[in-house]
């Protein structure tokens, strides 16, 4: 299974709370009709965290998580009219889109993980085995913390897609995306000071965001 996650960057003429609605109720339910798509999520940012290189992308005010079975499966649903509508609504409301195309990685869970509302994103640079290391080490560090908390690590498998030729993108510079799903009212203190501590990782984008599923993940 893989995810195309949309980094996306409103346009500066859009106010946020229009931005976040237009996603939400009109691109949301126009993507719903891509074909073969398994899942979609949007991560709507609610906060910025420290993230010291930052720079080497564009601002990001959302996070797209679009499920499909493989690449190919992903390549024939972009090449959908479904999906040219999408790219059509792209224009009215944001200023550039980075794709980020990973390999789902194993969700790691502890405890009671049913409900799990503060959830955390952060795009990461660095070596796949840093990265895999990173994953174990959060995972123990947050199960001695939290009576219940789930991660995942999801690696980057192909760079060469963009929404679309006329649609603005970034450098690609992201290896991974780490979710972290902690307790209501829950912080990332812990998360920040262990990725500070890691020489190998770079921290591209860290953000808490609100999660909102709008097709979930049928096997």
């Amino acid at each position: 299974m893989i995810i195309r996650s949309g980094l996306i960057r409103k346009r500066d003429d859009v106010d946020f709370t229009h931005f976040s609605e237009h996603w939400r109720h009109v691109h949301g339910p126009l993507a719903l009709q891509v074909a073969a798509m398994r899942a979609y999520r949007q991560n709507h940012i609610l906060a910025r965290r420290p993230s010291p290189q930052a720079a080497r992308l564009h601002r990001v005010d959302g996070i797209s998580q679009l499920w499909f079975d493989d690449i190919e499966a992903m390549r024939v649903a972009m090449d959908s009219a479904e999906q040219r509508a999408c790219v059509e609504d792209l224009h009215t409301f944001l200023d550039g889109v980075t794709i980020v195309v990973q390999q789902q990685g194993d969700t790691r869970q502890h405890g009671n993980t049913s409900h799990l509302p503060a959830k955390f994103v952060y795009l990461l640079g660095g070596p796949d085995a840093a990265l895999k290391f990173l994953d174990e080490e959060l995972f123990a560090l947050l199960a001695a913390l939290w009576k219940s908390m789930a991660l995942r690590t999801n690696l980057v498998i192909n760079e060469e897609h963009s929404a679309d030729p006329a649609v603005r993108s970034g450098r690609q510079v992201v290896d991974a995306v780490l979710e972290v799903w902690l307790p209501e009212g829950a912080n990332d203190n812990a998360m920040q000071s262990a990725l500070a501590d890691t020489t190998d990782i770079n921290v591209i984008g860290a953000f808490q965001v609100d999660e909102l599923t709008l097709k979930d993940l049928k096997r």
